[in-house]
């Protein structure tokens, strides 16, 4: 306490005064302990192939000409309908049912004509034959003959047309059963029973979508379509579910959307890939490029973000060193180093965020 009195001049100054600046001025602040080192795994670099992907969101469709209006031939009332939206079909399947009351009427009325030119046709070449004998005798004249062969001509001739008119009829009546004409799926259900048909591709019943060439469609924007190119492999799942995706790019588009500035990609499937629902939605990746022998090292290295600049922590000499990084492609796993770290180097993978310029560290084994 004298030392401080003497240090402070306490012996001139008043004596509350001087308590005070001996007790402020005798206080010393413990020294800063010393932090322990951080506990941080290291890497090298490592050479490998790292892919340049895409990823695009799209659903399933059908490719161009693909769908199919499936209309009835015969006008009527549609009676029954044995299709519904999501259902496979077969060529030939019976997909909807129309009233055949009219098909019945026409075709008994084509039978019946025909009946009745029959029986024309067999008075005309009875009265064909006996005209011959008549002249043969001598009796009738040739005029007769010739008038004869011509009634026995017109009524085979009424004959074939009422037959003809009598298989249009029954075909027509088979035709009130509409079929499917592609193996495909249901997507739209258009008239349902007690709808009036016309027998035309104007009032169509269902819309098919072959099922066997479905295609993914994907929307990118002008600056990936940049890199997209016929024939690139592409690889993904159904959202949702475990079904894979595998197929090529077969078409980029020839306008983008005003509006949204995408652009639609369309990626053939190939027979490995499971058949799925059209219109199911899914994520595909599209190999863009792939990098060989490129200097890679974990993303768990990273922090910061592209826009920003990449950094990483550099494990040298037992102590932390904060440095900027270039990087390349990277995804989930890996990161492609174009500059920033030598492959001699290591490079912690751990701690990252909480890591300074010349914090200890201990690399763990």
């Amino acid at each position: 306490m004298d030392r401080c009195r003497a240090r402070y001049g306490c012996q001139v100054k008043g004596p509350i005064l001087c308590l005070l600046i001996v007790i402020n001025g005798c206080h010393r602040e413990p020294p800063d302990p010393v932090s322990p080192p951080v506990q941080v795994r290291c890497v090298h670099p490592e050479r490998g192939n790292i892919d340049d992907t895409l990823s695009l969101r799209g659903r399933l469709e059908p490719p161009p000409g693909g769908t199919l209006l499936v209309a009835s031939q015969v006008a009527g009332r549609v009676v029954k309908l044995l299709a519904h939206e999501g259902q496979r079909t077969a060529p030939g399947d019976i997909v909807a049912i129309v009233d055949d009351m009219a098909a019945r009427d026409a075709l008994e009325q084509a039978e019946a004509a025909v009946a009745q030119t029959k029986a024309a046709m067999t008075n005309a070449n009875a009265l064909l034959d006996r005209t011959h004998a008549l002249v043969d005798r001598g009796i009738a004249a040739r005029q007769e003959l010739e008038d004869a062969q011509a009634k026995a001509e017109s009524a085979r001739a009424g004959v074939a047309a009422t037959t003809a008119a009598a298989d249009l009829a029954k075909r027509t009546l088979g035709r009130v059963q509409v079929r499917s004409s592609l193996a495909g799926i249901v997507t739209r259900v258009l008239r349902g029973p007690g709808a009036i048909v016309d027998g035309s591709a104007a009032t169509p019943i269902l819309e098919l979508a072959s099922s066997g060439t479905l295609e993914f469609v994907g929307a990118a924007t002008q600056m990936d379509l940049a890199r997209v190119r016929p024939g690139q492999s592409a690889a993904g799942l159904l959202i949702g579910t475990s079904d894979k995706l595998v197929g090529v790019v077969r078409a980029l588009p020839s306008a983008i959307d005003s509006a949204t500035g995408l652009g639609s990609v369309r990626i053939a499937l190939s027979k490995e890939s499971t058949s799925g629902p059209v219109g199911a939605y899914g994520l595909m990746q599209i190999l863009v490029q792939r990098h060989q022998g490129a200097r890679l090292i974990p993303a768990t290295a990273l922090r910061g973000a592209m826009s920003d600049g990449l950094e990483v922590v550099i494990c040298k000499e037992s102590t932390a060193q904060v440095r900027t990084l270039q990087a390349g492609v990277y995804n989930e796993q890996k990161v492609e180093v174009l500059s920033g770290i030598e492959d001699s180097e290591w490079v912690a993978v751990d701690h990252v965020l909480g890591l300074r310029n010349d914090t200890p560290i201990r690399q763990m084994p």
